[in-house]
């Protein structure tokens, strides 16, 4: 230990602390021509150094202590020769054993010199001082007369933090005072610190675990950690000093022969029938056996022998020493003699569910005693070396039965060792596990009620966040989640026209509405596809900084898709009132394109006004939809072919984005301060109170340009690009308007995300949207089709339809040659268009949801196939209304392989928008 705490303190201890011992000093110095020894029973670190430190004078000489006789006479000598050198005007002065100072007589030539001992002579206020400054903290005795115990507790506090008293420890047996140790029976006394800085310098790197062992755990790890760090000469004194030596001068083939008989006994215990010939490795002749016997009664002590066909006995007595056993083992053996415990442990988990209580938690108390004396070889060998004879991948569901067993029986101290990685492992996960199955009887009770629809939400994306990176989840939770999952959809569809109609729930048709509350101006930002669970996904992963006043879920409609979405948003009215389900919605035997409408178009069967004032920008150079102002119509909604999307990145879309948002809040201020322009009254009105933008990017831009696949790498862009739009929203509105301002984020539908869509069919694959659902089943009219990829008049790539066919009618070849460029159409037959066009089975945006109309009744058979809902709309309409209305829940046709999420069906994922208010910015 003295080596040890030179070693801790070689480059951090002041040794100017003894310079404050004055007294003490000048008592050395001033007895010239004699020999000054300090006494001592105890090795002293540093010993030359503390005395050159307390000395300090040229006058005197500073000699290394002696640790025996030998070493004692060379001091002596060499002393002598230091003063007659300095003829006697000089000191010298070392630590010496007090044991050896008695053999000063018998040294030759020792007559000629005086010989005086030092006590420590400084007063009690120097001693506390210098003890102060050494240690950094007060010792703990009012006073210390003896100078080498003063040093040994200055070094001892100094790297431990607490002071070791000279009683609690010892040397070694013989003569030699060169080190000294904390014998085993007097680790409880030292206090923890000192206790733990020991057991560590001796090789013990988890004094916690140590201590959890019993007494003959901890000797058998005691004693062959002070044989390998001071060997035997102070190990002699410690219990199971004979037994170690015994076991050290086993035959390797015998010692063998036992570590297999105990880990065999230790695993299989009362089936343990095992003979000993079945375990050696080699023959065992006569004298082969007395030699076990011999060595079996030495380690024994106590009369008995070995029982050579019933060696059970035997094993247990061996097992008590497994620690000293197993001390020189290496991974080879280990492994080998693990995998013989193996065999038993692997059949007792399988079988263990099948026993009552008792013997379970029996079985469960076998191997923990086996873990153990394991315990015993983590602690000499170092954990790794155990480590690596347990693989996780072979021990970690093993250990997890037996786990589960402690658990059940309220046997949580079972099983407890955290050295072993798969044990860890098997615990981590059990314990995972069983949450896991609170978790999912907790979804198994929960009413699917739209009450209890965001407490859902909140389970399921945590189940997101959690699982998504993690193969180790609980099937169970899983298939709980998403069943209810299921069941939610379900409850959304058939509760649709109640969420409508009902002032309860929030629907599209209510995000808009005026807010009585509010006298400022609301501003709404719309993202497309920013749904209820992207947002709590985003709180799940931390990568969003809002904090809003409110968080509203959002119904959307059924379907959930944009065209229908931004019109039921604009006029207030759903989507089975405004008859718009895409972007073409049909009028009579007309398919109206609204992201084509030119100048021209005319709209006058729209005779129904939006219910809100406001203005909806999304300007041509910002986002391909060329979404622009809606007043008094209810759609005008027009596709800005001329203009793409320059930004390559979303700073460029955000930059975009704000630049419309100033350029609008400057017309805002033109219209109700300016001289120059006379708005109408309605115009004046809507610029007053709210101001609605729309934005496309970020969903197209993820889907088409970053093309992630990563889970995570979307919300954490997503979560940035919100962060920032909003502080830079926030910093325009500061600027521009004077009056309160509320701040809405808000969505058109949610989204589901290729995750979510696949969990759920791993679950249930019959969920999986196929083209049998539809057309073998409904019958459906029919569309013609523009296949312009099969044209070689055009460069165009896009199929298009155009009107709903009958049986009798004729390709629509003029309607076909008006979307063509004039160059493109000028020499084309009418024989090139025919054969472009085709009949077929009419699907409304067939990646995302379908249509099809009939004039029967809706067959039963719909309902058989499982994730497709039927929808009817009804009321009176802008457009005529399909029938019969087919939406897919789940699976969706022609997905791209990098899309994050899809949207246009009804689940629940889709059906969950989302409102961010943030109130008096």
């Amino acid at each position: 230990m003295k080596t040890d705490l030179e070693q801790h303190l070689e480059d951090s201890f002041d040794f100017t602390t003894f310079e404050r011992l004055t007294a003490t000093g000048e008592t050395i110095t001033s007895s010239k021509g004699k020999l000054c020894y300090v006494p001592t029973d105890i090795p002293i670190p540093f010993d030359k150094r503390v005395l050159s430190a307390i000395v300090d004078s040229d006058d005197a000489r500073v000699l290394p202590m002696p640790v025996d006789e030998w070493e004692f006479r060379e001091t002596v000598h060499s002393g002598i020769e230091y003063l007659l050198e300095q003829d006697g005007d000089a000191v010298v002065v070392f630590f010496c054993p007090r044991s050896l100072i008695d053999t000063y007589q018998d040294i030759p030539c020792s007559d000629f010199v005086h010989v005086k001992r030092v006590q420590l002579e400084d007063s009690t206020r120097t001693i506390r001082e210098a003890f102060k400054r050494g240690a950094g903290t007060e010792p703990r005795t009012s006073t210390i007369e003896d100078l080498a115990e003063f040093t040994l507790r200055i070094f001892t506090a100094a790297a431990t933090g607490t002071e070791l008293a000279p009683t609690q420890i010892q040397t070694s047996s013989d003569d030699r005072l060169d080190d000294f140790y904390i014998p085993y029976d007097k680790l409880t006394a030292v206090p923890t610190p000192i206790h733990d800085f020991f057991l560590t310098s001796i090789g013990i790197s988890k004094p916690d675990l140590f201590d959890r062992l019993d007494t003959n755990a901890q000797q058998n790890i005691y004693i062959n950690q002070m044989f390998d760090h001071y060997g035997s000469r102070f190990a002699e004194n410690e219990p199971k000093h004979e037994i170690a030596t015994a076991i050290q001068r086993l035959d390797p083939d015998i010692q063998h022969l036992f570590r297999h008989l105990v880990v065999k006994w230790l695993a299989q215990r009362r089936l343990f029938d095992a003979t000993l010939p079945e375990l050696a490795t080699i023959d065992l002749d006569r004298p082969v056996i007395d030699n076990i016997q011999t060595s079996y009664q030495r380690i024994a002590d106590d009369g008995s022998t070995l029982n050579i066909q019933q060696p059970g006995a035997a094993a247990e007595s061996l097992a008590q020493h497994f620690g000293i056993l197993f001390d020189d083992i290496n991974y080879d053996n280990l492994t080998d003699i693990v995998n013989t415990a193996r065999d038993q442990l692997s059949s007792d988990s399988k079988q263990i569910e099948d026993y009552s209580s008792d013997p379970a938690t029996q079985t469960v108390e076998k191997v923990d005693a086996l873990l153990a004396l394991l315990a015993q070889v983590a602690l000499i060998k170092q954990p790794r070396l155990v480590n690596r004879a347990f693989p996780e991948d072979r021990w970690a569901s093993i250990f997890q039965q037996f786990l589960r067993v402690a658990f059940d029986n309220d046997r949580h101290d079972l099983l407890d060792y955290q050295y072993l990685t798969a044990l860890n492992r098997a615990r981590k996960q059990e314990r995972r596990e069983r949450e896991y199955e609170d978790q999912a009887a907790e979804i198994r009770d929960l009413d699917v009620t739209l009450d209890t629809l965001p407490t859902f939400l909140e389970q399921w994306t945590s189940f997101l966040a959690e699982t998504q990176s993690n193969d180790d989840f609980s099937p169970l939770l899983q298939q709980e989640l998403i069943d209810k999952y299921d069941e939610y959809c379900s409850e959304v569809v058939s509760q649709y026209r109640d969420i409508v109609a009902s002032d309860e729930w929030l629907h599209l048709s209510d995000l808009l509405t005026p807010r009585h509350d509010h006298d400022g101006v609301t501003i709404t930002i719309i993202i497309d596809s920013f749904g209820y669970t992207d947002y709590l996904l985003l709180n799940q992963f931390d990568f969003v900084d809002l904090d809003p006043d409110a968080v509203d879920l959002v119904f959307s409609n059924v379907p959930s898709y944009t065209p229908s979405a931004m019109s039921t948003i604009l006029t207030g009215l759903p989507a089975e009132q405004t008859g718009i389900y895409s972007w073409e919605p049909r009028h009579d035997d007309i398919i109206c394109n609204l992201k084509n409408r030119d100048s021209g178009t005319d709209f006058e069967f729209i005779d129904r006004e939006t219910a809100h004032s406001f203005h909806l920008i999304q300007r041509p150079q910002l986002n391909e939809s060329g979404i622009t102002r809606v007043a008094d119509e209810i759609a005008d909604i027009r596709f800005s072919s001329d203009t793409t999307i320059e930004a390559d990145h979303l700073d460029a879309v955000q930059n975009g984005f704000i630049d419309e948002l100033e350029a609008t809040l400057n017309e805002r201020h033109r219209i109700l301060e300016g001289d120059d322009f006379d708005p109408s009254p309605e115009a004046r009105e809507a610029q007053k109170s709210r101001i609605v933008l729309y934005l496309e990017d970020f969903d197209q831009y993820l889907h088409q340009t970053l093309a992630f696949a990563e889970f995570e790498n979307y919300y954490r862009t997503l979560g940035s690009f919100l962060t920032d739009l909003l502080a830079d929203i926030r910093s325009t509105v500061d600027t521009t308007i004077d009056d309160s301002v509320d701040i809405q984020i808000a969505s058109d539908h949610g989204k589901l995300t290729r995750y979510e869509m696949q969990m759920v069919l791993d679950e249930h694959p019959e969920y999986e949207f196929t083209q049998q659902m539809l057309t073998d089943t409904v019958t459906l009219d029919q569309a013609y089709q523009v296949n312009f990829r099969q044209a070689e008049f055009t460069n165009r790539s896009d199929n298009h339809y155009i009107t709903v066919a009958t049986d009798d009618s004729d390709p629509p070849v003029d309607r076909v040659r008006t979307m063509l460029t004039e160059d493109d159409a000028a020499d084309v037959s009418d024989d090139e268009l025919r054969e472009i066009i085709e009949k077929v089975d009419y699907l409304q945006s067939g990646s995302k949801f379908v249509f099809g109309e009939t004039n029967d009744d809706i067959d039963e058979t719909v309902d058989q196939f499982a994730g497709v809902d039927c929808h009817r709309p009804r009321g009176d309409s802008i457009f005529e209304l399909p029938d019969i209305g087919l939406v897919s829940r789940y699976d969706v046709k022609n997905q791209s392989g990098h899309d994050h999420g899809y949207h246009g069906g009804t689940s629940l994922s889709e059906m969950a928008a989302l409102r961010l208010t943030f109130q008096g910015v």
